[in-house]
Protein backbone atom coordinates (compact mmCIF):
# COMPACT_ATOMS: atom_id res chain seq x y z
CA UNK A 1 0.00 0.00 0.00
CA UNK A 2 2.51 2.71 1.05
CA UNK A 3 4.47 1.83 -2.21
CA UNK A 4 1.28 2.60 -4.51
CA UNK A 5 0.89 5.79 -2.93
CA UNK A 6 4.51 6.82 -3.38
CA UNK A 7 4.27 5.97 -7.01
CA UNK A 8 1.46 8.03 -7.58
CA UNK A 9 2.88 11.11 -5.40
CA UNK A 10 5.78 10.51 -7.83
CA UNK A 11 3.98 10.77 -10.75
CA UNK A 12 1.89 14.17 -9.22
CA UNK A 13 5.19 15.32 -8.71
CA UNK A 14 6.65 14.88 -12.25
CA UNK A 15 6.71 17.62 -14.93
CA UNK A 16 4.09 15.20 -16.99
CA UNK A 17 1.66 15.55 -14.17
CA UNK A 18 2.20 19.36 -13.99
CA UNK A 19 1.34 20.09 -17.69
CA UNK A 20 -1.38 17.24 -18.04
CA UNK A 21 -3.34 18.37 -15.03
CA UNK A 22 -3.83 22.25 -16.20
CA UNK A 23 -4.55 21.02 -19.70
CA UNK A 24 -7.31 18.71 -18.37
CA UNK A 25 -8.72 21.87 -16.36
CA UNK A 26 -8.55 24.37 -19.42
CA UNK A 27 -10.02 22.12 -22.33
CA UNK A 28 -13.51 23.35 -21.56
CA UNK A 29 -12.40 26.91 -21.76
CA UNK A 30 -10.99 26.26 -25.29
CA UNK A 31 -13.97 24.62 -26.40
CA UNK A 32 -16.26 27.41 -24.99
CA UNK A 33 -13.89 30.14 -26.55
CA UNK A 34 -14.06 28.28 -30.31
CA UNK A 35 -17.92 28.38 -29.72
CA UNK A 36 -18.00 32.27 -28.72
CA UNK A 37 -15.87 32.75 -32.00
CA UNK A 38 -18.07 30.44 -33.93
CA UNK A 39 -21.37 32.08 -32.59
CA UNK A 40 -19.69 35.91 -32.78
CA UNK A 41 -18.54 34.66 -36.66
CA UNK A 42 -22.09 34.05 -36.99
CA UNK A 43 -23.78 37.20 -35.49
CA UNK A 44 -21.56 39.24 -37.65
CA UNK A 45 -21.69 37.72 -40.91
CA UNK A 46 -25.57 38.10 -40.30
CA UNK A 47 -25.19 42.07 -39.40
CA UNK A 48 -23.12 42.26 -42.38
CA UNK A 49 -25.56 40.36 -44.74
CA UNK A 50 -28.40 42.19 -43.59
CA UNK A 51 -26.33 45.55 -43.90
CA UNK A 52 -25.59 45.17 -47.62
CA UNK A 53 -29.09 44.09 -48.35
CA UNK A 54 -30.36 47.42 -46.41
CA UNK A 55 -28.18 49.16 -48.61
CA UNK A 56 -28.43 47.78 -52.21
CA UNK A 57 -32.26 47.99 -51.34
CA UNK A 58 -32.54 51.53 -51.07
CA UNK A 59 -29.77 52.51 -53.72
CA UNK A 60 -31.80 50.14 -56.32
CA UNK A 61 -35.02 51.77 -55.17
CA UNK A 62 -34.22 55.65 -55.11
CA UNK A 63 -32.01 55.07 -58.59
CA UNK A 64 -35.94 53.81 -59.91
CA UNK A 65 -36.83 57.58 -58.70
CA UNK A 66 -34.35 58.94 -60.68
CA UNK A 67 -34.55 56.97 -63.51
CA UNK A 68 -37.60 58.27 -63.88
CA UNK A 69 -36.83 62.16 -62.68
CA UNK A 70 -34.60 62.22 -65.28
CA UNK A 71 -36.29 60.52 -67.96
CA UNK A 72 -38.97 63.18 -67.48
CA UNK A 73 -36.55 66.20 -67.24
CA UNK A 74 -35.61 64.80 -70.19
CA UNK A 75 -38.12 64.68 -72.46
CA UNK A 76 -39.35 67.96 -71.19
CA UNK A 77 -36.72 69.93 -73.35
CA UNK A 78 -33.22 68.62 -74.43
CA UNK A 79 -35.16 65.56 -76.40
CA UNK A 80 -38.43 67.82 -78.52
CA UNK A 81 -35.49 70.42 -78.61
CA UNK A 82 -32.66 68.24 -80.18
CA UNK A 83 -35.44 66.88 -82.76
CA UNK A 84 -36.62 70.31 -83.38
CA UNK A 85 -33.23 71.43 -84.50
CA UNK A 86 -32.82 69.04 -87.46
CA UNK A 87 -35.55 71.04 -89.06
CA UNK A 88 -33.12 73.49 -90.75
CA UNK A 89 -34.80 73.67 -93.98
CA UNK A 90 -34.75 77.24 -94.96
CA UNK A 91 -38.17 79.45 -95.97
CA UNK A 92 -37.67 81.23 -99.16
CA UNK A 93 -38.51 84.56 -98.12
CA UNK A 94 -41.46 86.93 -99.51
CA UNK A 95 -39.51 89.81 -102.08
CA UNK A 96 -41.40 93.12 -100.39
CA UNK A 97 -40.88 91.27 -96.71
CA UNK A 98 -39.80 93.74 -94.08
CA UNK A 99 -36.83 91.53 -93.20
CA UNK A 100 -35.00 89.59 -95.89
CA UNK A 101 -33.29 87.70 -93.12
CA UNK A 102 -32.85 83.92 -93.52
CA UNK A 103 -35.01 81.86 -91.22
CA UNK A 104 -35.44 78.15 -91.11
CA UNK A 105 -38.47 76.14 -90.40
CA UNK A 106 -37.52 75.45 -86.89
CA UNK A 107 -37.77 79.19 -86.53
CA UNK A 108 -41.19 79.67 -87.16
CA UNK A 109 -42.20 76.96 -84.55
CA UNK A 110 -39.85 78.58 -81.95
CA UNK A 111 -41.22 82.04 -82.62
CA UNK A 112 -44.74 81.03 -81.83
CA UNK A 113 -43.48 79.25 -78.29
CA UNK A 114 -44.61 75.88 -79.92
CA UNK A 115 -41.14 74.66 -77.75
CA UNK A 116 -38.54 75.88 -75.71
CA UNK A 117 -34.76 76.17 -76.64
CA UNK A 118 -31.67 75.80 -74.64
CA UNK A 119 -29.86 78.93 -74.04
CA UNK A 120 -27.66 81.01 -73.66
CA UNK A 121 -28.23 82.06 -77.45
CA UNK A 122 -32.10 82.24 -77.54
CA UNK A 123 -32.46 85.43 -79.44
CA UNK A 124 -33.05 83.95 -82.94
CA UNK A 125 -29.97 85.53 -85.94
CA UNK A 126 -28.64 83.91 -89.22
CA UNK A 127 -28.99 79.95 -88.05
CA UNK A 128 -31.59 81.01 -85.47
CA UNK A 129 -30.89 78.65 -82.34
CA UNK A 130 -29.78 75.98 -84.63
CA UNK A 131 -26.41 76.86 -84.18
CA UNK A 132 -26.71 77.32 -80.06
CA UNK A 133 -23.67 75.91 -78.59
CA UNK A 134 -24.17 72.74 -76.42
CA UNK A 135 -24.04 73.52 -72.38
CA UNK A 136 -21.08 72.69 -70.83
CA UNK A 137 -20.64 69.05 -69.59
CA UNK A 138 -20.51 70.43 -65.82
CA UNK A 139 -23.34 73.33 -66.28
CA UNK A 140 -25.94 73.28 -63.99
CA UNK A 141 -28.45 75.06 -66.03
CA UNK A 142 -29.04 74.98 -69.17
CA UNK A 143 -31.28 77.64 -68.45
CA UNK A 144 -34.94 76.58 -71.36
CA UNK A 145 -37.11 79.23 -72.00
CA UNK A 146 -39.88 79.78 -74.81
CA UNK A 147 -39.14 82.73 -77.26
CA UNK A 148 -40.00 86.11 -75.85
CA UNK A 149 -42.85 86.38 -73.37
CA UNK A 150 -44.39 83.08 -75.23
CA UNK A 151 -45.97 80.76 -72.26
CA UNK A 152 -44.46 82.71 -69.10
CA UNK A 153 -47.17 81.05 -67.37
CA UNK A 154 -45.95 78.04 -67.93
CA UNK A 155 -42.75 78.49 -67.08
CA UNK A 156 -43.29 77.98 -62.88
CA UNK A 157 -43.22 74.93 -60.85
CA UNK A 158 -47.12 75.46 -60.78
CA UNK A 159 -47.90 76.21 -64.29
CA UNK A 160 -51.08 77.61 -65.59
CA UNK A 161 -53.07 77.53 -68.96
CA UNK A 162 -51.87 80.35 -70.90
CA UNK A 163 -53.98 80.80 -74.13
CA UNK A 164 -52.46 82.85 -77.06
CA UNK A 165 -56.38 83.86 -78.72
CA UNK A 166 -59.26 82.86 -80.37
CA UNK A 167 -58.69 80.81 -82.77
CA UNK A 168 -62.15 81.54 -86.07
CA UNK A 169 -63.67 78.83 -84.49
CA UNK A 170 -63.99 81.22 -81.08
CA UNK A 171 -62.08 78.62 -79.36
CA UNK A 172 -59.10 79.55 -77.13
CA UNK A 173 -56.14 78.15 -78.64
CA UNK A 174 -52.43 78.10 -78.84
CA UNK A 175 -50.75 79.02 -82.11
CA UNK A 176 -47.62 76.74 -83.09
CA UNK A 177 -46.43 78.97 -86.16
CA UNK A 178 -45.60 82.51 -86.12
CA UNK A 179 -48.29 84.60 -87.99
CA UNK A 180 -45.69 87.18 -89.45
CA UNK A 181 -43.35 84.62 -90.46
CA UNK A 182 -46.30 83.14 -92.54
CA UNK A 183 -46.93 86.58 -94.04
CA UNK A 184 -43.55 87.14 -94.81
CA UNK A 185 -42.10 83.17 -95.78
CA UNK A 186 -42.63 80.53 -98.58
CA UNK A 187 -44.50 78.33 -95.54
CA UNK A 188 -46.85 77.18 -97.60
CA UNK A 189 -49.61 73.85 -97.60
CA UNK A 190 -49.34 73.51 -101.91
CA UNK A 191 -46.01 73.21 -103.53
CA UNK A 192 -45.26 75.33 -107.01
CA UNK A 193 -46.28 72.29 -109.43
CA UNK A 194 -49.90 71.24 -108.66
CA UNK A 195 -50.77 68.32 -106.15
CA UNK A 196 -47.12 69.06 -105.29
CA UNK A 197 -47.06 69.48 -101.07
CA UNK A 198 -45.74 72.22 -99.59
CA UNK A 199 -43.46 72.33 -96.68
CA UNK A 200 -45.91 73.46 -94.42
CA UNK A 201 -48.08 70.23 -94.38
CA UNK A 202 -44.41 67.60 -93.64
CA UNK A 203 -43.36 70.09 -90.64
CA UNK A 204 -46.42 70.16 -89.00
CA UNK A 205 -46.95 66.41 -89.41
CA UNK A 206 -43.21 66.08 -88.44
CA UNK A 207 -44.09 68.48 -85.08
CA UNK A 208 -46.96 66.14 -84.57
CA UNK A 209 -45.08 63.15 -84.39
CA UNK A 210 -42.10 64.20 -81.99
CA UNK A 211 -44.42 65.37 -79.38
CA UNK A 212 -46.89 62.68 -79.80
CA UNK A 213 -43.66 60.29 -79.31
CA UNK A 214 -42.42 62.60 -76.58
CA UNK A 215 -46.02 61.80 -74.82
CA UNK A 216 -45.71 57.91 -75.42
CA UNK A 217 -42.63 58.15 -74.02
CA UNK A 218 -43.31 60.23 -70.60
CA UNK A 219 -46.34 58.25 -70.18
CA UNK A 220 -44.24 54.88 -70.07
CA UNK A 221 -41.51 55.80 -68.08
CA UNK A 222 -44.79 57.09 -65.78
CA UNK A 223 -46.41 53.75 -65.54
CA UNK A 224 -42.73 51.76 -65.03
CA UNK A 225 -41.90 53.80 -62.32
CA UNK A 226 -45.12 53.69 -60.81
CA UNK A 227 -45.20 49.70 -60.85
CA UNK A 228 -41.98 49.22 -59.83
CA UNK A 229 -42.38 51.79 -56.39
CA UNK A 230 -45.41 50.53 -55.68
CA UNK A 231 -45.54 48.97 -52.00
CA UNK A 232 -41.80 49.26 -52.38
CA UNK A 233 -41.46 46.44 -54.84
CA UNK A 234 -38.42 47.28 -55.99
CA UNK A 235 -36.54 47.59 -52.56
CA UNK A 236 -38.53 44.17 -51.16
CA UNK A 237 -37.22 42.28 -53.92
CA UNK A 238 -33.75 43.11 -53.82
CA UNK A 239 -33.64 42.60 -49.80
CA UNK A 240 -34.90 39.09 -50.18
CA UNK A 241 -32.41 38.29 -52.85
CA UNK A 242 -29.95 39.82 -50.42
CA UNK A 243 -31.21 37.61 -47.67
CA UNK A 244 -33.38 35.02 -48.30
CA UNK A 245 -34.43 34.74 -44.37
CA UNK A 246 -37.90 36.40 -45.19
CA UNK A 247 -41.19 36.50 -47.66
CA UNK A 248 -40.75 38.41 -50.47
CA UNK A 249 -43.99 40.33 -50.22
CA UNK A 250 -42.84 40.85 -46.08
CA UNK A 251 -38.64 41.79 -46.89
CA UNK A 252 -37.70 44.90 -45.02
CA UNK A 253 -41.41 46.20 -44.08
CA UNK A 254 -39.84 48.57 -41.38
CA UNK A 255 -37.82 50.42 -44.00
CA UNK A 256 -40.19 49.93 -46.93
CA UNK A 257 -42.96 51.60 -44.88
CA UNK A 258 -40.31 54.87 -44.67
CA UNK A 259 -39.77 54.57 -48.45
CA UNK A 260 -43.57 54.22 -49.12
CA UNK A 261 -43.27 57.94 -48.17
CA UNK A 262 -41.54 58.88 -50.91
CA UNK A 263 -43.30 58.01 -54.05
CA UNK A 264 -43.31 61.15 -56.22
CA UNK A 265 -46.23 62.10 -58.71
CA UNK A 266 -46.14 64.37 -61.86
CA UNK A 267 -48.46 65.94 -64.27
CA UNK A 268 -48.46 66.27 -67.53
CA UNK A 269 -49.30 69.94 -69.85
CA UNK A 270 -51.10 68.90 -72.60
CA UNK A 271 -53.37 71.04 -75.19
CA UNK A 272 -55.97 70.48 -77.34
CA UNK A 273 -57.58 72.83 -79.81
CA UNK A 274 -54.56 74.69 -82.10
CA UNK A 275 -54.18 77.11 -84.56
CA UNK A 276 -51.35 76.88 -87.38
CA UNK A 277 -50.52 79.68 -89.41
CA UNK A 278 -49.60 78.67 -93.03
CA UNK A 279 -48.18 80.78 -95.48
CA UNK A 280 -50.91 81.63 -99.07
CA UNK A 281 -49.45 81.18 -102.31
CA UNK A 282 -51.30 81.81 -105.51
CA UNK A 283 -49.52 81.71 -108.67
CA UNK A 284 -46.32 81.78 -107.56
CA UNK A 285 -46.78 85.02 -105.29
CA UNK A 286 -47.44 84.85 -101.69
CA UNK A 287 -50.23 86.61 -99.99
CA UNK A 288 -51.29 86.73 -96.20
CA UNK A 289 -51.10 83.58 -93.94
CA UNK A 290 -53.99 81.68 -93.62
CA UNK A 291 -55.45 80.03 -90.14
CA UNK A 292 -55.88 75.89 -89.78
CA UNK A 293 -56.94 75.70 -86.39
CA UNK A 294 -56.48 72.04 -85.68
CA UNK A 295 -57.87 70.13 -82.32
CA UNK A 296 -55.71 67.27 -80.82
CA UNK A 297 -58.06 64.68 -79.53
CA UNK A 298 -59.30 64.80 -83.29
CA UNK A 299 -55.54 64.44 -85.60
CA UNK A 300 -53.61 62.48 -82.91
CA UNK A 301 -56.67 60.78 -81.07
CA UNK A 302 -55.29 62.48 -77.58
CA UNK A 303 -54.04 65.70 -76.32
CA UNK A 304 -50.79 67.32 -77.31
CA UNK A 305 -48.24 66.18 -74.75
CA UNK A 306 -46.03 69.45 -73.84
CA UNK A 307 -44.31 68.78 -70.56
CA UNK A 308 -44.76 67.21 -67.17
CA UNK A 309 -44.38 68.82 -64.03
CA UNK A 310 -43.53 68.07 -60.30
CA UNK A 311 -47.42 68.11 -57.77
CA UNK A 312 -46.46 70.56 -54.48
CA UNK A 313 -46.14 67.22 -52.57
CA UNK A 314 -43.82 66.19 -54.39
CA UNK A 315 -41.62 68.98 -54.43
CA UNK A 316 -41.78 68.91 -50.71
CA UNK A 317 -40.77 65.26 -50.61
CA UNK A 318 -37.55 66.27 -53.03
CA UNK A 319 -36.32 69.08 -50.42
CA UNK A 320 -36.68 66.20 -47.92
CA UNK A 321 -34.84 63.54 -50.31
CA UNK A 322 -32.13 66.15 -50.60
CA UNK A 323 -31.18 66.21 -46.91
CA UNK A 324 -31.52 62.02 -46.46
CA UNK A 325 -33.71 59.74 -45.54
CA UNK A 326 -33.21 57.43 -42.50
CA UNK A 327 -33.44 54.09 -42.85
CA UNK A 328 -33.89 51.94 -39.83
CA UNK A 329 -34.39 47.53 -40.23
CA UNK A 330 -34.42 45.28 -37.78
CA UNK A 331 -33.51 41.70 -38.11
CA UNK A 332 -33.42 38.29 -36.70
CA UNK A 333 -30.42 36.81 -35.10
CA UNK A 334 -29.84 32.66 -35.45
CA UNK A 335 -30.09 30.53 -32.86
CA UNK A 336 -26.96 30.42 -30.64
CA UNK A 337 -25.74 27.16 -28.73
CA UNK A 338 -26.24 28.89 -25.32
CA UNK A 339 -29.96 29.39 -26.28
CA UNK A 340 -29.66 33.20 -25.46
CA UNK A 341 -32.66 35.04 -27.07
CA UNK A 342 -30.55 38.33 -28.47
CA UNK A 343 -33.55 39.63 -30.29
CA UNK A 344 -35.51 40.20 -27.31
CA UNK A 345 -32.77 41.55 -25.50
CA UNK A 346 -30.99 43.86 -27.95
CA UNK A 347 -33.35 44.17 -30.26
CA UNK A 348 -30.73 44.30 -33.18
CA UNK A 349 -31.16 46.81 -36.42
CA UNK A 350 -29.12 48.40 -39.16
CA UNK A 351 -29.66 51.45 -40.88
CA UNK A 352 -28.29 53.99 -43.60
CA UNK A 353 -29.65 57.07 -44.93
CA UNK A 354 -30.30 57.63 -48.78
CA UNK A 355 -30.33 60.95 -50.69
CA UNK A 356 -31.28 61.59 -54.37
CA UNK A 357 -29.80 64.95 -55.43
CA UNK A 358 -29.85 67.18 -58.62
CA UNK A 359 -27.53 70.25 -58.32
CA UNK A 360 -30.34 72.88 -58.05
CA UNK A 361 -32.03 75.03 -55.03
CA UNK A 362 -34.94 73.16 -53.65
CA UNK A 363 -33.78 70.16 -55.59
CA UNK A 364 -36.70 70.33 -58.45
CA UNK A 365 -34.78 69.60 -61.72
CA UNK A 366 -37.50 68.40 -63.45
CA UNK A 367 -39.57 71.76 -64.82
CA UNK A 368 -39.60 75.09 -65.56
CA UNK A 369 -35.87 74.44 -66.35
CA UNK A 370 -35.71 70.76 -66.63
CA UNK A 371 -32.24 69.02 -65.98
CA UNK A 372 -31.58 65.35 -65.99
CA UNK A 373 -28.89 65.16 -63.66
CA UNK A 374 -30.37 63.56 -60.50
CA UNK A 375 -28.26 61.21 -58.55
CA UNK A 376 -28.59 59.04 -55.51
CA UNK A 377 -25.81 58.57 -52.90
CA UNK A 378 -26.11 56.27 -49.63
CA UNK A 379 -24.81 56.97 -46.22
CA UNK A 380 -24.36 56.28 -42.94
Amino acid sequence: MDKLIGVICGHVRSRRAQILLPAVMLAPIFILVVYLLFETSKLSMTKVRQQFALDNSAYSQMSTTSTYLNAVAMVNGPLPYRVMQSMDQRLEVKQDAPSQEPRTVFDIFYKAGAFAAIGPSHELGPGGAIDNPRPAPESTNWNFRYYGDKRKNWMKEDPKDSFDGQSSEGKDSYFMTDKDMADNYFFTSSGQKEGEQGIALTAIRDYFTIFVRTGSIYASQTYVYRDTVRKSRMFRQSYFLNTKDCRESECGRQAASVLERYILETKPMEIDDTVFYVAFQTKGRLGNAIEIPLNMTEVVQSKLFQFAYLTGGSRSKLKQMSRGILLKQNYKVPANRFNINLAQRYKPYVKNTIYLNCPRSGNNCVWPNPLPKYSVKVGL
